[in-house]
């Protein structure tokens, strides 16, 4: 039935744009070969398929431990934790966090911008919530360069609304709700931003999840290299920063003036001690997105080196080396890109098709 299908669909229309949409979402949705031969990437990753990635991620950083013998106590480095883990009110907060950090709202649409890396982590929130579809950016090239979650249907924004009401911490999103009329097109008041603990829920790690950095490296000078790692948040006002340092009480603030003209507020923690609160936080609402968990896993094992007196020994400077080859997009294949952009469309099809059943 399939074959006679997709020989019957080129018969009757030489649409290029509808062929390769009806080839994905047959490979999507039946997961079967593609009749001429060709290779056809796997089925796109449903909730439970997030999951296994990050096990994944998580066994291959616990496999090097174990490869160079380093004993440290591995607890918080074996545990997942996903949305499943959350009250209604935690998902709520981390949706903020995300929605203030790299969402949007427009005319008729909420959306959320994700890295091309972070694929998975759109498709796992648009599934879960089961609202909205994905939709590929492009660059001036037509290169594909990153996604974006949009929820354009009235219910369906209203189920987001609900979830994020009375979290915003700050007055964008807010502003943005009334400019666009969404205020007189939805059946919800929206409740004015207002400060709020930040180490008694997830916000933070949505936040983090859109605008944040975990760094750990090597600093070098002459004969010498020591290990150093930090969290790292830039924004163009402080406000957001003030609230981070004010509720976890560690950290400082840089402001740096531009040749542009433009000014970046830069927060750092930098040190053991001022990581604590970090850790201890990130432990309870680890990072959902693909390239925070592994940033953060490397950190938390550069942390714990640290606070064993371990992080110079011959040993742990060659694993954190090793370490630090996984986390970069930068050290993909080719083959692997190519494999991870076909993931990309089969998700943009298969969410498309969800959306307008």
């Amino acid at each position: 039935t399939y074959y006679m299908l997709m020989l019957l669909m080129m018969i009757l229309t030489n649409n290029k744009v509808f062929m390769e949409t009806l080839y994905y979402y047959l490979m999507f949705n039946f997961q079967l070969m593609s009749p001429f031969g060709v290779p056809v990437p796997g089925p796109a990753p449903e909730t439970k398929d997030i999951k296994n990635l990050y096990e994944s991620i998580m066994n291959n950083y616990i496999n090097i431990l174990n490869k160079y013998t380093i004993n440290i106590n591995k607890d918080n480095i074996n545990k997942l934790k996903f949305l499943d883990n959350y009250t209604e009110e935690e998902k709520g907060y981390y949706l903020s966090g995300l929605f203030e950090g790299d969402g949007n709202i427009y005319t008729r649409c909420f959306s959320i911008t994700f890295s091309l890396e972070d694929v998975l982590l759109a498709n796992y929130l648009c599934t879960y919530f089961k609202i909205g579809h994905i939709t590929a950016k492009y660059n001036s090239n037509k290169e594909l360069t990153a996604v974006k979650w949009n929820i354009m249907k009235k219910k369906e924004q209203e189920v987001f609304m609900n979830y994020i009401n009375g979290k915003l911490l700050t007055y964008k999103r807010y502003d943005q709700y009334f400019k666009y009329n969404f205020n007189n097109r939805l059946n919800i008041k929206l409740l004015k931003p207002k400060e709020f603990d930040l180490t008694l829920n997830p916000w933070l790690t949505g936040f983090n999840d859109a605008d944040g950095y975990f760094y750990t490296g090597f600093q070098k000078h002459k004969n010498s290299q020591w290990l150093k790692f930090h969290l790292e948040l830039s924004q163009k006002d402080s406000y957001i920063l003030d609230i981070i340092k004010k509720y976890f009480k560690t950290g400082g603030i840089l402001k740096r003036d531009y040749k542009s003209g433009a000014t970046a507020y830069i927060y750092k923690a930098q040190s053991s001690k001022a990581m604590k609160p970090f850790i201890e936080y990130f432990n309870n609402y680890q990072p959902l997105s693909t390239r925070r968990y592994k940033q953060y896993l490397l950190l938390n094992i550069a942390y714990l080196l640290k606070l064993n007196k371990l992080h110079m020994l011959t040993n742990s400077l060659l694993m954190l080396k090793e370490l630090m080859l996984l986390q970069s997009v930068k050290n993909m294949s080719l083959e692997m890109k190519n494999e991870l952009n076909n993931r990309v469309k089969i998700i943009i099809n298969k969410t498309h098709y969800n959306n307008i059943e």
